[in-house]
């Protein structure tokens, strides 16, 4: 007797298919290091994913989004396959709700999701909000709030997680982030603000404690990547930024205060050397451009650096063209 309608075990669904196998061709995973297979988070994930379906879930949005970045045909097709498998995934880990207690057992599943889906909310802004910089301003911190809470979680776990499978990445992001022969001089200008700013009644002590202490993780986050000497394994430092920077900094980001944003722009000078990466794309360029427009003359002394990076790049471009 045949159910119509019924729910067929033997049905394929050959986007979601499509979707995995997506996750081992090497642009998904152009921002790994393929010497070094112990420090792959994607196979690590996909190892969890198929007994965890809001990991699944999660790991094919985020195929999803890669997708819609390479292809301008099905890109509104991808894009709405990631929202839609995110949201799918999220249902899916609040009816689990495996938050109750972080055991040696879920922990890692527990990091897994949180960066997964802040990964995902933090790249997809990055790749698609350009109506301007208010809009991008507004999703940016948007996304902050929720990549920091997620990740809040998993705070009680840490050491277990440093012993984990996942311990080799994350030990290595550790000593590249404190390394101390990579120490350079990128922010240099930031803090020549924030004591620039010590005289300005409009800007409470606070305020500034916020700006440095987001400064001076953002150059540990330059370090860190001048230590992987131009290896992917820095990928995940630029990545961690966001997180390492104090909630009162999101909160002035958000009131788009002009010394946030002069920060952000040194953060973009990040994403865009590596524009190359599918995570990335031109968001550093445009990010870079759209802050420097919408500041006065007052604050363009202080963005420099990321103008001479992008003209840097302009440059070089031009003479390889002739």
């Amino acid at each position: 007797m045949n159910n119509q309608g019924a729910f067929d075990p033997y049905n394929i669904n050959m986007n979601h298919l499509a979707l995995f196998h997506n996750l081992f061709g090497t642009k998904f995973r152009s921002f790994e290091e393929s010497g070094r297979p112990d420090i792959m988070t994607t196979k690590i994930y996909a190892k969890h994913a198929l007994s965890i379906p809001y990991l699944m879930h999660q790991m094919l949005a985020t195929s999803a989004l890669q997708l819609s970045t390479t292809t301008t045909r099905c890109r509104t097709f991808y894009r709405g396959h990631a929202t839609g498998l995110q949201n799918r995934a999220i249902s899916l880990f609040n009816e689990a709700n495996p938050v109750l207690e972080v055991t040696p057992a879920n922990c890692v599943h527990m990091f897994l999701f949180s960066s997964g889906v802040g990964v995902h909310q933090l790249c997809e802004t990055l790749r698609y909000q350009r109506d301007g910089l208010e809009s991008f301003i507004d999703r940016f911190t948007h996304c902050l709030s929720v990549y920091r809470g997620m990740l809040a979680v998993i705070d009680q776990c840490w050491h277990l997680l440093l012993e984990s499978e996942l311990g080799p990445r994350l030990k290595l992001t550790q000593v590249l982030m404190d390394s101390a022969d990579a120490r350079g001089s990128e922010c240099d200008a930031l803090w020549d603000v924030i004591t620039a700013s010590s005289s300005d009644t409009r800007t409470p002590l606070h305020s500034r404690e916020a700006y440095r202490k987001s400064i001076f993780h953002l150059q540990r986050v330059f370090n860190a990547q001048r230590a992987a000497s131009g290896t992917r394994i820095g990928v995940p430092a630029v990545l961690a930024w966001p997180v390492l920077a104090s909630s009162e900094y999101v909160d002035l980001l958000r009131q788009k205060r002009a010394e946030a944003l002069v920060i952000l722009a040194h953060y973009a000078v990040l994403l865009h050397r590596g524009r190359d990466l599918w995570l990335f794309g031109d968001s550093g360029r445009f990010l870079i451009e759209t802050i420097c427009r919408s500041l006065d003359s007052r604050w363009q002394e202080w963005l420099k650096f990321p103008q001479a990076v992008l003209r840097d790049d302009e440059d070089s471009d031009s003479s390889l063209k002739g």
